[in-house]
């Protein structure tokens, strides 16, 4: 071997290493592990505003997701959610994709799996306005 190939290989090979370390960045946020004692109003309602009440409010869809009507209306619609029972409750069905009746929400993304994490800690945890 030359000697230039003997610095230039070793060094590409950990550029090639780094870079690769430095993609799977992106998963950082899904491979976190999801807290205790999600708060409604800090952790979910963030995530209704941003992914749902786009299309969920008064003028076209419901429930209303937006801030100041989203906890009563998931609460009160016995299709909604389930406290203490995310496996039981629709909403989880329908962000994790595995609506029944093929109503997936949202309809053309996903949400992240750290959101649908969030949410359904809170419902397991009672899904209290907090």
């Amino acid at each position: 071997m030359k000697p230039s190939t003997k610095i230039i290989l070793p060094s590409a090979l950990a550029l090639g290493f780094l870079l690769t370390a430095c993609d799977n960045d992106k998963f950082a946020e899904e491979l976190r592990v999801v807290k205790d004692n999600v708060s409604f109003a800090l952790d979910i309602q963030p995530i209704l505003s941003g992914q749902c009440a786009g299309c969920h409010n008064p003028a076209n869809v419901n429930p209303d997701l937006r801030k100041g009507f989203a906890y009563s209306s998931l609460t009160e619609d016995e299709e909604g959610i389930i406290p203490g029972d995310s496996e039981g409750s629709e909403l989880m069905e329908m962000l994790e994709w595995n609506s029944a009746d093929g109503n997936n929400m949202p309809p053309a993304t996903p949400i992240s799996p750290l959101q649908i994490g969030l949410i359904k800690k809170w419902i397991d945890e009672g899904a209290q306005n907090n």
